[in-house]
């Protein structure tokens, strides 16, 4: 572990270990606020936007996410729309987790017995109050896992950012290889990066579903 002594390549790693962290939260944060609205929007059958919300959904889970990175980074300039490294990682990232967290999220609100809407109704709440107080924070529980497996898988795929020009962590550790041909010690160093990050998420699920069930006694 030697080489990890030198400062030039410990500035490297943490450089690329900030960025990591900041793609990851912004693509975490951004498409859970993005995929509420839209969860909430499906639990009307008749809505005008539906079938648009659905195919997206269904375009943004089967589309590889390296797929829709080279295509905004690479593919865009041939239409004259030229974007820096960082928007189009987050851009692309954040396009495929809204879809996840907009499944599991609808999920949740469609696994909320159907007493509790009627109740709120009978107690004349409004349609915001409803879905604020009474639902949103129900489905939210039930979602819960699902939402912050993907956060993980998130951090993970952060990691492709490092193909359209990007120097987060998996980008310097690719450099620090090619010029000291030591991968193992390397990979083992930002595999302790990405495992400790993962943990921090894990530890936040733990405690938010320790409060709920607090809250539910």
């Amino acid at each position: 572990m030697s080489i990890l002594l030198d400062p030039s390549y410990q500035h490297m790693l943490l450089n690329g270990l900030g960025m990591t962290l900041l793609i990851s939260v912004i693509v975490i944060v951004v498409s859970n606020l993005l995929a509420l609205p839209l969860a909430i929007y499906m639990q009307r059958p008749d809505g005008v936007f539906r079938r648009l919300i659905i195919a997206y959904s269904f375009f943004a889970r089967a589309a590889p996410v390296l797929a829709l990175l080279f295509a905004l980074y690479y593919g865009l300039p041939r239409l004259g729309i030229y974007l820096e490294p960082v928007p189009s990682a987050l851009i692309g990232l954040i396009f495929a987790s809204t879809a996840y967290n907009l499944e599991f999220l609808r999920s949740g609100f469609e696994s909320v017995p159907a007493g509790q809407l009627d109740a709120a109704k009978a107690l004349g709440l409004k349609p915001f109050a409803i879905y604020w107080k009474v639902m949103t924070p129900q489905a939210y529980r039930l979602a819960a896992p699902s939402l912050f497996s993907n956060a993980i898988q998130m951090v993970k795929g952060s990691s492709l950012a490092s193909l359209v020009a990007i120097d987060e962590l998996t980008a310097a550790s690719t450099t620090i290889i090619a010029e000291t041909y030591k991968a193992i010690e390397v990979l083992l160093v930002v595999s302790v990066f990405y495992l400790l990050i993962a943990a921090v998420i894990i530890c936040l699920q733990y405690l938010y579903e320790s409060r709920q069930r607090l809250h539910r006694r």
